[in-house]
């Protein structure tokens, strides 16, 4: 008895050592063709000020900020609509200038920093907006 779990346990080793050992391994494909994106990522890089506007204006986002999430709508006049998940609807303002990007919230305090793109998110001050697209 003790021979066949031997033999057993051996030829189920022998067989994980084939299947990691392959040249050719599992792969995943899409039609034919590989899953894997053969895009490659964008260069992280930071906006000029002439660049976040056309960027943000007239355009909804949903945004991630250490204190809250939402969605934000930036507008052409300086002016953004917010919509907390938590705290509900409120208005604030947004400025470009060289190469800081500032935002405030209500009677919130300005806070500014770099607008960067990261090939799926921008990056804006404290926030990370992923464009909603409809």
């Amino acid at each position: 008895m003790m021979i066949l779990k031997s033999i057993a346990v051996m030829a189920c080793i022998a067989l994980l050592g084939a299947c990691s050992s392959s040249p050719n391994g599992v792969r995943v494909t899409n039609g034919g063709t590989s899953a894997t994106s053969s895009k490659q990522g964008a260069a992280i890089r930071d906006f000029t000020s002439a660049e976040i506007g056309p960027a943000v204006i007239g355009k909804s986002f949903q945004y991630t900020r250490k204190d809250g999430t939402g969605f934000v709508v930036y507008n052409a006049d300086g002016s953004l609509t917010i919509t907390d998940d938590q705290k509900g609807a409120s208005k604030g303002t947004w400025k470009a200038d060289g190469t800081q990007y500032c935002e405030s919230y209500g009677a919130g305090a300005q806070e500014c920093g770099v607008f960067k793109y990261t090939g799926d998110a921008y990056f804006a001050a404290n926030s990370r907006l992923v464009e909603m697209k409809i």
